[in-house]
């Protein structure tokens, strides 16, 4: 795994240990943050990520300009690498990393507004509608918030109130979805 763009472009992402995790391949990256660089802005964003598992997604948007980044992993030891890699990328200071359940956190959390979220849970938990629709039930996303949704083909995105789809693309089991927060009525 390797950073494609940014102040880190090129430096290698070493794998979380053991095999718990599925890294985000490169080519769903990269389309990934093509479709973001082009729906929002990274610089100073605000970053969520859930099930973070390498990091990976973190890694590139603080790369391009994010202002800070908040990892939710359940594993000790993917939490320990996270904290590894976020010292060796001289990104620790912007980097808060915190071992808990995801659905609890997003739930019952303290959350500060976050301006991108990536959801990257293992494909077989099938919890995507839960953490999205926690999310949007705690209604802390701002205007052009995006929800970055990595899933397996077994579980399909329900739409969501207050949300729209910006980009829906399937890669063989692997289906990615961007939601935009739409502009919040008064």
């Amino acid at each position: 795994m390797r950073i494609h763009s940014g102040r880190l472009k090129g430096r290698d992402i070493p794998p979380p240990p053991g095999t718990q995790t599925r890294p985000t391949t490169d080519v769903v990256k990269e389309s990934m943050f093509s479709v973001i660089d082009h729906t929002a802005t990274l610089t100073d964003a605000v970053v969520l990520d859930i099930f973070a598992g390498s990091g990976q997604l973190s890694w590139e948007a603080l790369s391009r300009g994010a202002r800070s980044a908040t990892l939710i992993d359940a594993s000790a030891a993917v939490c320990r690498h996270l904290r590894s890699v976020a010292v060796d990328l001289g990104v620790s200071d912007v980097v808060t990393i915190i071992r808990t359940d995801a659905l609890e956190y997003v739930r019952h959390g303290e959350l500060v507004p976050p301006s991108i979220v990536f959801i990257d849970p293992p494909y077989q938990l099938r919890c995507c509608n839960m953490i999205v629709g926690a999310l949007v039930a705690r209604d802390i996303l701002p205007a052009g918030a995006l929800l970055a949704v990595e899933h397996g083909d077994q579980e399909a995105l329900l739409p969501q109130p207050g949300y729209r789809s910006a980009w829906h693309r399937e890669r063989s089991t692997t289906v990615v979805d961007i939601l935009v927060r739409e502009s919040i009525e008064p």
